[in-house]
């Protein structure tokens, strides 16, 4: 009914004299009355193939941004950002520049964010606070706290105005961050396992590049898998699966050291300067094409991807794993969990506390609920023997 008296009053001959197609509409609030219509009348919906770049004005989001502008499977690409002083406006007005047919809409300022997410596709949260000099080694729960409200707020607005959209989560540290988004979405009753991915692709590509400069093989026929978690200390490497038998594990021991301590060894060399934004955003951006491929192409598959596992018990009885995983057109399809020898067996062993841990953080404060260390974490210091207990002293008479 309420459709129905939309379109007489669009075509309304006092409103519109020569309007002759079906949905002229002469302002912005006969369009939200229109796109209302469409949305509870339960009409088709006819994607756009949208990616909206939350965070777009970041170091990471402009390069993400750069390289999905030039995939054909994104037809428009909306950039947002919250700070001024990133100036996505003008950053999406130079990628713009890029002669490929991908539209390019700019948004800054929370009260553009509906816009913004608007019958978005795929949503890719990847502002926030990276790992910057001087605390290259600064624990993960001080970059959380800094990072997690730019999450929440960007989750809460994915579940009112694209519900709809996969979201990918790469503000670090994605492990938290995750839990974070995971929770928020179940809380507000819009919750799909498989459409809410953590991003690990960078870790993934990290792997694969240093196998292949050893084998000496081509890294774009083959793919390592990266398990477990994404933060530097549950990160672990399956190089097992890249065909890497012939290597000793002395070798592979400093092969996996240089995976967890890649984003240390980068800002050292690059002078205590910056991260390595130009590779995470590269494989962000192809984590994202993906995504992009597997919704409106064919199947495709992701090296590694940190999501709520279908069958905790082929995971090694980890509920939440980053694993190797399918997109189709309704998100993931198949997990594909890889076999793991005794060493990685080993190292995932020592990894759960962590990954555990800051789940738990990132639901903690998505719930409300309190958080205490995860018991794992607390260690057993030997307890010193007890003091001798001495005989009273007798005054000596004179």
């Amino acid at each position: 009914m309420l459709r129905s008296i939309c379109t007489r009053v669009v075509r309304s001959p006092m409103m519109v004299p020569k309007a002759n197609w079906q949905n002229f509409v002469m302002s912005d609030a006969l369009a939200q009355i229109e796109k209302d219509c469409e949305r509870f009348c339960r009409v088709p919906r006819f994607p756009p193939q949208k990616v909206t770049v939350v965070g777009a004005g970041s170091d990471v989001g402009r390069i993400a941004s750069l390289f999905l502008k030039q995939q054909k499977v994104v037809k428009t690409l909306a950039m947002y950002d919250d700070y001024p002083e990133r100036c996505v406006l003008g950053v999406a007005n130079d990628v713009a520049h890029i002669d490929t047919s991908t539209e390019v809409e700019a948004y800054q300022g929370k009260a553009y964010m509906r816009d913004a997410l608007d019958d978005a596709d795929v949503v890719l949260i990847c502002g926030g606070c990276y790992v910057l000099p001087p605390c290259c080694c600064a624990p993960d729960r001080e970059i959380f706290f800094q990072n997690m409200q730019l999450v929440r707020t960007t989750t809460l607005a994915c579940a009112q105005f694209c519900p709809q959209a996969i979201i990918a989560v790469q503000t670090p540290p994605v492990d938290c961050n995750f839990a974070l988004c995971v929770h928020t979405l179940k809380m507000a009753g819009k919750y799909n396992r498989r459409r809410v991915l953590g991003v690990n692709a960078i870790n993934a590509m990290r792997a694969n590049q240093l196998v292949c400069s050893i084998t000496g093989t081509d890294p774009s026929a083959g793919s390592t898998p990266v398990v477990c978690g994404t933060g530097r200390c549950t990160r672990v490497p399956v190089f097992s699966a890249a065909k890497a038998a012939n290597i000793p594990q002395t070798q592979l021991d400093c092969l996996i050291r240089l995976v967890r301590e890649a984003d240390e060894i980068i800002c050292k060399v690059k002078s205590n300067n910056e991260q390595g934004h130009l590779s995470i955003g590269f494989a962000t951006a192809r984590f994202v094409v993906h995504i992009m491929k597997g919704l409106f192409e064919k199947p495709t598959f992701i090296d590694s991807a940190l999501v709520e596992q279908n069958d905790p018990e082929k995971c090694y009885g980890m509920p939440v794993c980053a694993t190797p995983v399918t997109v189709g057109k309704g998100g993931i399809v198949e997990y594909a969990v890889p076999i793991l020898n005794e060493a990685e067996k080993s190292l995932l062993d020592d990894s759960k506390c962590d990954l555990e841990d800051m789940l738990k953080l990132g639901r903690c404060y998505a719930t409300g609920d309190e958080y205490s260390l995860h018991e794992c974490r607390f260690y057993e210091w030997p307890c010193p023997p007890p003091c001798p207990v001495g005989k009273p002293c007798q005054r000596k008479q004179d």
